[in-house]
């Protein structure tokens, strides 16, 4: 039985692109990225993930095709990256800007 692997390269872009967003908060010394920014970079990641998912699924149902275990687990590990991102933006100290009167 083949596997279907079409949307592996969609998972495993949507893992690096959450592992530099880490790398970024953890380097960063000015604000670059704000709360705002990483939230809609992992809320959209994460839908993005859940669609092709579910479009996997789908697909690999129509067509009586196994699953790609891979893009599981790498969907798997996208949910941790993003919640280390959260946390690192959250426990990071930032600098305060002092402004004169």
């Amino acid at each position: 039985m083949e596997t279907f692997i079409m949307l592996r390269p969609v998972f495993l872009l949507l893992v690096l692109v959450s592992l530099l967003l880490t790398v970024l908060l953890l380097i960063q010394k000015e604000e670059k990225v704000n709360g705002y920014t990483l939230f809609i970079i992992t809320t959209i990641s994460l839908i993005i993930g859940s669609v092709c998912l579910y479009s996997s699924g789908s697909i690999v149902d129509a067509f009586g095709l196994s699953g790609d275990a891979v893009s599981f687990y790498l969907y798997i590990a996208l949910f941790p990256v993003s919640l280390l991102n959260i946390l690192v933006y959250s426990f990071k100290p930032r600098r305060v800007s002092e402004t004169r009167v």
